[in-house]
C-alpha cells in the first residue's frame, strides 16, 4: 500500500518542484520583466494600460494570497481543536501541518488524512477510532474546498463563487494537482485583463 501511495504521489511532487521553482525565477525577475513589457509596446497609453492592467493583478494575487493563508489558519485551528476533543495524539503538529500543506490542494489534504491514518493505526486503541480523524478530516476539507473557499473568494474579489468552483473543476480535470493550484489565480489574472481590455459600458436607466 506505501509503494502504491507513493507511486501516486511522486509525479506530483515533480509537477509542483517545477512549478516553484519557475515561480521563484519569475519573481526574481519581475521588475525586469514588467519593464520589458512595458517597453515592448509604443504608444504611451498602452503603455499606461499594461501598467495598470499588472498592478491590478498583483493587488488581486495579493489579496487572494492573504484570504487563502487566513483560511488555511482557520482550517488548522479547527483540525487542531477536533483532534484535541477525540483524544488524537500530538494536535497542534496537526494543526500546523494542515496550515502548511492546505496550500497545495487536494495532494496536500490527502498527505494530512494518510499521516492521520497511519498515527491512528498506532496510537489508537480501536480501528474505528483510528479511522475517525482521517474520517472528520476529509469531510472538513471537502467542504472547505469546494464550498467555502470559492464562497469567500468570490465574494472578496468580486468573482462569481459558481465560476470560482468551475474553474477549480476544470483546471484540476486538465492539470491535476497543479491545475488546481493554479485555478483562481488565472481566472483573477483573466478577469483583470478583460476588466481592463474590454471595459463595461455604464448603463443609463430610462428615467
Amino acid at each position: 500500500m506505501v509503494g502504491t501511495v507513493v507511486l501516486a504521489v511522486t509525479p506530483a511532487i515533480g509537477q509542483f518542484v517545477v512549478f516553484f521553482g519557475t515561480l521563484i525565477f519569475f519573481l526574481i525577475t519581475n521588475a525586469q520583466l514588467r519593464r520589458k513589457l512595458i517597453i515592448s509596446f509604443g504608444s504611451r497609453e498602452t503603455r499606461l494600460r499594461i501598467m495598470r492592467i499588472w498592478s491590478d493583478i498583483e493587488d488581486n494575487l495579493a489579496e487572494y494570497l492573504g484570504l487563502v493563508t487566513l483560511i488555511n489558519v482557520a482550517l488548522g485551528l479547527i483540525t487542531m481543536l477536533g483532534l484535541y476533543l477525540i483524544g488524537f495524539p500530538n494536535p497542534v503538529t496537526f494543526g500546523l501541518l494542515t496550515i502548511g500543506l492546505n496550500y497545495v490542494p487536494y495532494i496536500g489534504p490527502a498527505i494530512v488524512a494518510l499521516v492521520l491514518l497511519a498515527v491512528g493505526l498506532v496510537a489508537m486503541p480501536t480501528l474505528a477510532l483510528a479511522a475517525l480523524a482521517p474520517a472528520l478530516f476529509v469531510a472538513l476539507a471537502t467542504v472547505e474546498g469546494h464550498f467555502i473557499t470559492p464562497s469567500i473568494i468570490g465574494r472578496r474579489l468580486t468573482l462569481s463563487p459558481f465560476l470560482v468552483f468551475l474553474a477549480l473543476v476544470f483546471w484540476t480535470w486538465l492539470w491535476g494537482p497543479v491545475g488546481a493550484f493554479l485555478a483562481v489565480p488565472l481566472l483573477i489574472v483573466s478577469f483583470v485583463v478583460l476588466g481592463h481590455l474590454v471595459p463595461r459600458e455604464e448603463m443609463n436607466l430610462p428615467g
